[in-house]
């Protein structure tokens, strides 16, 4: 049991500093939610040209072929850059989860 003295005030004490490893631990956790997320996005995005592609093969009207041949081209170019991100994120991942 402690006693308080007067004219002295009781100070709590001083808190713990919050150690580095939980602070990295947040950096790698959020890294590799992001390297989720964007490989989902890839596989959604891989998913629609394979449909669209499909659906191409049976298309009779000129320009419902087209349309078809247009959305393909861009998920395609959606596809390489989904894949550049996705290889900056395992890195990202990677540097943030080994601590450095």
């Amino acid at each position: 049991m402690t006693l308080a003295m007067p004219g002295r005030a009781q100070t709590p004490a001083p808190a713990e500093p919050v150690p580095a490893a939980a602070s990295v631990s947040k950096q790698c956790e959020s890294a590799q939610r992001k390297v989720v997320r964007e490989q989902k996005a890839l596989t959604a995005t891989a998913d629609g040209i394979t449909r669209d592609q499909r659906a191409r093969e049976g298309c009779t009207s000129r320009s419902v072929c087209a349309r078809y041949d247009d959305a393909i081209r861009d998920a395609q170019r959606r596809m390489v850059r989904r894949e550049a991100r996705l290889a900056r994120f395992r890195d990202e991942a990677g540097a943030s989860c080994r601590g450095g």
